[in-house]
Parts: C-alpha cells; sequence; structure tokens
C-alpha cells in the first residue's frame, strides 16, 4: 500500500501569513507588525501575498518578533533584544531564522549556471586554472611582541619566519589545500608587511586583517597594532564591499570589535568613500556564553577569558582591479576563529562540497560575492575549537551581497 503523501510544504508568504494569523494572542494585525518590524502595512501586505520576497534580514526580525510570543500582549509591542530571549525563545529563533530563510532561499533561487571545471581535489572555489600566481597575505605579528619573542627577530640564530604569520592554522590548512587544487601553480604565502607589488596582480588570498577594514566614522587603531596602511586596506579600498569592523570606543577593544555592513538612504548596503560618513550601519557582533547566575547575565569567563560560541566571519570575492583577470578572495573573523572558519568552509572534507554547492547557487557563480556568517566555537575541556560552518543552515548566514 502505498504511502500517503504528506501535506505540501507552505511557500515563505503563507508562512508569514501563518506566524501572524496564528499567533496564540490572537489575530495579530499587518498594521502591529508592520509597527513591531518598523515597515509599511502595505509592505507586510506584499511579503504575506508572494507580490514581493523580504530580505533575509527582515526575516531574522520576524524571527526575533515571533520567538518571543509575549510582544504581542503589550499594548504598545517593540521588538525585543536578542538578550531578553530565555533559551527555549532563542531555541525557537533559531529554528524560525532557518525555516523562513530556507523558504526564501526556495522562492528566489536562480537557475543554475554552467559549472566551470574542478581541481585535483575535486573542487572549484581554490581552483585557478589560468595559471596566474596565487598569493596568500596574512597577519603580520604585533610589533611590539618581537620584543618579548626572541625568535621574531630575524637575526636571531633561531628566527622562525611562520611565527610572524598571525594567522597560522588558517595559513597552514589553505597553502596545502589550494596547492592540492593546483599541483602545478606558484603559490605562495607571506605577511603583509612583506607584500611588494608583483604580488598583487595574481590571484590573492587575503586572511584576517580586520583592523584594516575600518569604517570612515570609526576609523581607530586596533588595540594591538600600531596602524599600518597594508596591503589589505590598498585592496580593500578598491573592492566594492559595503563591508566594514568597528570596535564601540566604550568597549572592551580586545574582544568587543563588531563587522558592520554600510546602508544607504534606502537602507540598502552601499560602499562608502574613507571620507564619507555611512548614512547607518547594521551590526553584526560575535555571541559569547552568558552566566545566567549573575544578573544582568554577563559574558561567561573561563580562565580569565569570555566564553566564544559563535565568532563572525567574512567571506568575500571580488574582481581585482589591478589584473582583471584575477580575483581578491578576503577569508576574515572578528577573531581568528572566524578567519579559520572562512577558510575552513571550503577546505574541510565533509561541507566544502555542500558549501561550494551553496555559493555557486546563491551567488551565480564564484567570482563576485560578500556573505557575512557566524563561525560555531566548539568549548571542549581542553580549550576552544573551531567548527566548520556550515553555509547552507540559515541561521549561520547573517548578511550577504544577494
Amino acid at each position: 500500500m502505498a504511502a500517503t503523501p504528506g501535506p505540501p510544504e507552505l511557500t515563505l508568504a503563507e508562512r508569514l501569513r501563518a506566524l501572524r494569523v496564528e499567533h496564540r494572542s490572537g489575530r495579530v494585525t499587518q498594521q502591529t507588525l508592520a509597527s513591531v518590524l518598523g515597515v509599511s502595512t502595505p509592505l507586510i501586505s506584499s511579503w504575506e501575498s508572494g507580490a514581493a520576497v523580504p530580505p533575509a534580514e527582515r526575516l531574522r526580525e520576524y524571527a526575533l518578533a515571533f520567538a518571543n510570543e509575549r510582544i504581542f500582549t503589550d499594548a504598545e509591542p517593540q521588538l525585543p533584544q536578542e538578550s531578553d530571549l530565555t533559551a527555549g525563545e532563542e531555541r525557537r529563533r533559531q529554528d524560525l531564522i532557518d525555516e523562513l530563510v530556507r523558504l526564501r532561499d526556495r522562492a528566489i533561487r536562480p537557475v543554475d549556471a554552467p559549472r566551470p571545471g574542478t581541481g585535483a581535489l575535486g573542487g572549484r572555489f581554490w581552483y585557478f586554472p589560468d595559471g596566474y600566481p596565487i598569493r596568500i597575505v596574512t597577519t603580520q605579528s604585533w610589533p611590539s611582541l618581537e620584543d618579548k619573542i626572541p625568535y621574531l627577530d630575524p637575526w636571531h640564530p633561531n628566527y622562525i619566519a611562520s611565527f610572524r604569520d598571525m594567522d597560522r592554522d588558517a595559513t597552514i590548512e589553505l597553502y596545502g589545500h589550494i596547492r592540492a587544487e593546483n599541483p602545478t601553480a606558484d603559490v605562495r604565502f607571506l605577511t603583509a608587511d612583506q607584500v611588494v607589488e608583483d604580488d598583487l596582480t595574481g590571484h590573492v588570498v587575503v586572511l584576517g586583517q580586520g583592523d584594516q577594514m575600518l569604517t570612515a566614522d570609526h576609523a581607530e587603531p586596533h588595540p594591538h597594532s600600531e596602524y599600518r596602511y597594508t596591503a589589505m586596506r590598498y585592496l580593500f579600498q578598491r573592492l566594492d564591499i559595503p563591508v566594514g569592523t568597528w570596535t564601540p570606543r566604550d568597549g572592551d577593544r580586545d574582544f568587543d570589535s563588531v563587522f558592520v555592513v554600510t546602508l544607504d538612504d534606502d537602507g540598502n548596503p552601499h560602499k562608502y568613500a574613507e571620507t564619507e560618513k555611512p548614512v547607518r550601519v547594521d551590526t553584526y557582533s560575535p555571541r559569547f556564553l552568558r552566566d545566567l547566575s549573575v544578573p544582568g547575565r554577563p559574558r561567561l569567563t573561563e580562565h580569565g577569558f569570555p566564553v566564544l560560541e559563535y565568532d563572525v566571519a567574512l567571506l568575500a570575492r571580488k574582481q581585482n582591479q589591478l589584473n582583471l583577470s584575477t580575483t581578491v578572495t578576503i577569508c576574515s573573523g572578528v577573531f581568528s576563529r572566524g578567519t579559520y572558519g572562512a577558510v575552513r568552509a571550503l577546505t574541510d572534507a565533509t561541507l566544502r562540497t555542500r558549501n561550494e554547492a551553496f555559493l555557486a547557487d546563491h551567488f551565480h557563480g564564484l567570482s563576485d560575492f560578500w556573505l557575512l556568517f557566524y563561525v560555531p566555537v566548539f568549548r571542549a575541556s581542553s580549550g576552544l575549537g573551531t567548527v566548520t560552518p556550515d553555509l547552507e543552515r540559515p541561521f549561520h548566514r547573517l548578511r550577504s551581497s544577494s
């Protein structure tokens, strides 16, 4: 006897309407929801009718609103803060993000584009068949460390050049993978201060160096570096990526840095010149575990450090403006966990094929996009470990170029 097929899955428009009209507090009006989300009532109507598709960041607001069902019982409901959610509500928020963004992806999924060739390992993202050299540019050690670690001094008999690389885990992972995918290519890695002009006209991969992406309105030096004009900053100024970094002036400059997306008057991502002040910015912060036993739920600390749960990473690829036949790729995190996770997303044997397929399907190929996402961090007895992010999971994805 054939199995009875289950009910068809709702479309995004149908699910958004169901969240509103089936709310346990009674029917939530479109006007009430519009007020909570800060949009117009006709826009809510267009999303529920399928006439328009909301951006992914609006769906994250939907998830926040409907995870905390108490807000719609208030006389003047307002969108809550993530920190106001209980553990159960946070799980519901994450589940709703996954569900709604997945439905959105289905609504807008582009027609499959022709797939390019593959490298020796079968991958496409880190395969460069054109014969141009490939340079991995990493973060150099802070000059203040050179007095503390003698082996950083090139005059020391035990000088170790790799000690100067502050993204060593990511460098080792990526260098080996690119060499394996491109066995005949000229692949080298070097720290940012070692870059010369000829290194910038092939394929360039930049690791870390988030302090070189400071937004115009918050261009303050990183706490551990004498602020320097590096290859990363030179390249980043020439790329159309409306993403920057920001350290709050009154925050802890070791642990409070964030990524920001700069926006225009209409709320769309927009790249500003260094001398221009963004109209506004959206902020994307790493997530730390919280101490629930203390009022205000401050960050949980262990061994003297806050316990990181998710870092935020930027993965971007753009045309190299110094040689339009080549590319610039950026793998950078707020912390080194994010940088390593951005690399592992497309080198990890378990998830790289899945993540490559996601990028190809959602960005019309692999050569012109940017994506902010969470990198999970595993809390083990011996310390914190970086988990490869699954880009197919909508909760992991924060903001992107499409």
